[in-house]
């Protein structure tokens, strides 16, 4: 994957047009499918895998004394082969049963799910523990902390979960829950102080130690579900930007046809792959992943929960495809570049030219490797372990100065994805491809068009400089498309049109080869570059009950990790503040003051707390226009904010706040 290629392959495509008369393309672009499978949808790896179930014991037919799941025992990873997991995840699912863990069938629509929550970090007893519901037809539910108070007894009255395997530290936002609703069994997978067992037990919370359900079922043998590529594997709760979770309804044909599309990728993942798991497993592109690395034969390892012990976890495991988002690659990215502005001398004209011809390599050619310069580049790469041969990014976008600098650090390709919740991979690059700072083509079973958004002028005509840029929100079909949010067919109709179209609410530009930049967001929430999402209309009515402040406009970049607050202050107010802090100026210079910033600041972060803001949510970059918004024209008239407007209007602003963020 390394060794480069030429020139000519700038010029492959990703997608082809597939014209279909029954769709009416006016105010739209015509449906594009990958050039591979531009004809028909690629719905499985192989004959005869049409559910996990069926993976995983083709898998283990196949790769059962091979390394599988590993954990950090003493001081290096100790791993269970195939056999051993799917052994212990049998004994697990009949204990499960034998206990009556598993009783209460809900019913919703034509599905009927059993369904078990999980609330954990990534260990191996939770991949373990969803190998078992795969095998015994169970759905799991993923809780994570950063859903909230709040959320956590909405998805327990929501889906009448009645067991939870549960770590020891997550115990506590459990026990902060008001509700328990019908959950009632919880199964740990940690030792707990006399003191939690006694709270536990005392708001009626059943214990059983998971090593103990995992020993009752050595005494029967339960018979394995049917399950149907139709079955839902996992409810995966989206952190709610407006209101409560929504819960999506993942099936086993959504996550099989996905798997075959990864095949057709870069990605090239076989047995001799490692992997090290750290990336939240709630959240659905790390377990999309890792079911991926399953049907492949490769090992996964574990990190400890730790993220301040991932550089000596990943020392330990070495492994050869490492995933991570932006925010962690440009953690990297600053390091890096940082150690080689210590350089002096001879080594520092080596390293900065090493940089400059592997980067115009990597641009015309998109080779990745060179036999003169990586050695400058040995410390890069054995950063990640010393044998990586591929990275993967997604979740949000990355700076194409942070990604092409790792390409050619790190020695090998980075992959960037998208998708999202709903939809599971939909775009890929490819290694042939030398540009970065896009998405990709589609994948072996998507296929995409762009919906104008007139409102933002944004069309499937558009031209810029004079070449045919076509711009649009992007709107998905396939087989990896969810079957509908758990109990809310509301919101599914808001997404899903009757002909199957996923609305993602992200606008795209399609680009000269056919594949995907992503350019805006059509909804009104975005991402952060941690990949949270963002809800602004939330966080501006909270914000204008702050005194002092008459107006709000929040704006979030997924290149940034920090929101930014344009705030029209009340004038008497901050007039009256500069006199009895005998701050001189007009309204003009005094918004400008950083004393009277610095006091806005300190408002609407109490202000913020009291009402339940996270710390994404309370702005540290601030900046105060003493003009009302309607002054430049960025209001309806029913005076509702036009965002893409602000976000012009502001600009400069935005952009001076963020380079002189802390």
């Amino acid at each position: 994957m390394g060794c480069g290629v030429s020139r000519a392959h700038q010029f492959m495509t990703y997608s082809v047009e597939k014209p279909d008369l029954t769709e009416n393309n006016q105010g739209q672009t015509t449906v594009r499918r990958n050039v591979k499978y531009k004809d028909e949808f690629l719905m499985i790896p192989q004959p005869g895998i049409t559910t996990l179930q069926e993976m995983l014991k083709n898998s283990v037919a196949k790769y059962g004394n091979q390394p599988c799941l590993g954990k950090y025992e003493g001081d290096n990873y100790k791993f269970m082969s195939y056999h051993q997991v799917n052994e212990e995840a049998i004994n697990l699912g009949n204990g499960m049963s034998n206990l009556s863990l598993i009783r209460e069938v809900q019913e919703y629509k034509h599905y009927k799910l059993k369904l078990i929550g999980v609330f954990s970090k990534n260990r191996r007893e939770w991949m373990i523990l969803d190998w078992a519901n795969i095998l015994y037809g169970y759905t799991m539910v993923p809780f994570y902390d950063t859903l909230g108070p709040d959320a956590i007894p909405f998805i327990l009255d929501q889906t009448n979960i009645e067991t939870m395997f549960i770590s020891g530290d997550s115990t506590k936002s459990l026990l902060q829950c008001k509700e328990k609703y019908k959950l009632k069994n919880l199964v740990l997978f940690d030792p707990l102080s006399e003191q939690q067992i006694f709270e536990l037990k005392n708001k009626g919370y059943q214990l059983f130690k998971f090593e103990e359900v995992i020993e009752n079922g050595k005494k029967s043998n339960i018979q394995l579900a049917q399950v149907l590529p139709t079955s839902i594997f996992t409810l995966c709760y989206t952190s709610g930007t407006t209101g409560n979770p929504k819960g999506v309804m993942i099936s086993h044909d959504n996550i099989i046809s996905s798997i075959a599309s990864t095949l057709q990728t870069d990605a090239k993942i076989d047995s001799t792959d490692v992997h090290i798991s750290y990336l939240p497993l709630p959240h659905i592109m790390e377990r999309w992943l890792i079911l991926n690395l399953l049907f492949s034969g490769a090992s996964i390892g574990f990190y400890r929960g730790d993220p301040n012990l991932l550089k000596e976890d990943i020392q330990k495991l070495r492994p050869t495809i490492f995933a991570s988002v932006p925010r962690l690659y440009n953690k990297f990215y600053d390091g890096i570049k940082a150690k080689i502005n210590e350089v002096t001398g001879f080594k520092k004209q080596l390293a900065e030219r090493a940089i400059r011809v592997k980067l115009e390599n990597l641009r015309l050619e998109a080779k990745y490797t060179s036999a003169l310069y990586d050695k400058a580049f040995q410390g890069v790469r054995d950063l990640f372990g010393g044998r990586c041969r591929l990275m993967v990014t997604g979740s949000a976008p990355i700076r194409q100065e942070v990604i092409d600098f790792l390409k050619i650090a790190a020695c090998c390709p980075i992959l960037e994805g998208y998708g999202q919740t709903e939809s599971l991979l939909s775009f890929s690059t490819a290694v042939w491809d030398p540009m970065s700072g896009h998405v990709g083509g589609p994948a072996a079973n998507t296929e995409f068009k762009l919906v104008d958004v007139p409102e933002m002028n944004y069309t499937s005509l558009d031209i810029i400089d004079g070449i045919k840029a076509p711009r649009g929100e992007i709107c998905l079909r396939g087989p990896s498309v969810f079957k509908g949010y758990y109990k809310d067919p509301e919101k599914t109709a808001e997404v899903i049109d009757a002909a199957g179209w996923l609305h993602t609410g992200d606008i795209g530009l399609i680009t000269e080869n056919g594949g995907v930049k992503i350019i805006d967001r059509k909804k009104n929430i975005f991402k952060l570059q941690q990949g949270e999402y963002i809800a602004p209309e939330k966080i501006e009515a909270i914000y204008n009950g702050v005194q002092g402040v008459t107006e709000t406009f929040i704006y979030g970049d997924s290149l940034q990790s920090q929101i930014v607050a344009i705030i029209v202050p009340q004038k008497e107010f901050v007039e009256k503040y500069a006199a009895e802090k005998q701050i001189q100026g007009d309204f003009q210079h005094l918004c400008n003051n950083p004393d009277i910033i610095n006091f806005f600041k300190k408002n609407i972060n109490d202000y913020g707390r009291a009402n339940k803001l996270n710390s994404l949510e309370i702005a540290k970059l601030i900046y105060l226009e003493p003009q009302p918004l309607q002054t430049f024209g960025c209001l309806t008239s029913t005076l509702k904010l036009q965002r893409h407007l602000a976000k012009k209007v502001f600009a400069n602003q935005i952009e001076q706040l963020y380079k002189n963020q802390a």
